[in-house]
């Protein structure tokens, strides 16, 4: 029934709790995990940062990268210590809402399984504005939780 799920984490607690639901159906229906990060171009957010402090001598996309990449490492991490064995991590740059659904359209995911509450671009203002879009224009259908 499902066996392509897409997991798109974000760093945040919420979205880590989904990943004991994606391990639950992967064991169940021998799925395959498909773990997403997806960050944002320095472009976007350079600047907000700009105005809190100085610009720091680092490539900001190339930090945004690597933060990315940990996340997804630790979710597999995680997913690995549940027993799931089919896995597969990928890091992506740009709009998340718009990456998780042209990921899904390509990988034909059969479901989606988001957090309802990330880290947001306005964390406490726009929470859930990613689940939300995804929601509504997916394929396939999505497990919020």
């Amino acid at each position: 029934m499902f066996r392509n799920i897409l997991v798109p984490l974000d760093g945040s607690e919420n979205a880590f709790r989904t990943l004991e639901y994606a391990a639950n159906l992967a064991k169940k229906f021998d799925s395959q995990i498909n773990v997403l990060s997806v960050f944002r171009h320095h472009s976007y957010i350079e600047k907000s940062i700009s105005m809190v402090r100085p610009r720091e001598p680092e490539n900001l996309d190339d930090v945004l990268s690597a933060y990315a990449k940990e996340v997804v490492a630790q979710g597999k991490a995680i997913l690995q210590e549940q027993g799931v064995q089919n896995i597969r991590g990928f890091v992506q740059m740009g709009t998340a809402s718009k990456k998780i659904l042209e990921f899904a359209k390509k990988q034909e995911i059969d479901l989606i399984i988001i957090g309802s509450k990330g880290h947001g671009d306005l964390k406490g203002y726009l929470l859930g504005g990613v689940s939300h879009k995804v929601t509504g224009l997916a394929k396939c259908p999505v497990m919020v939780l």
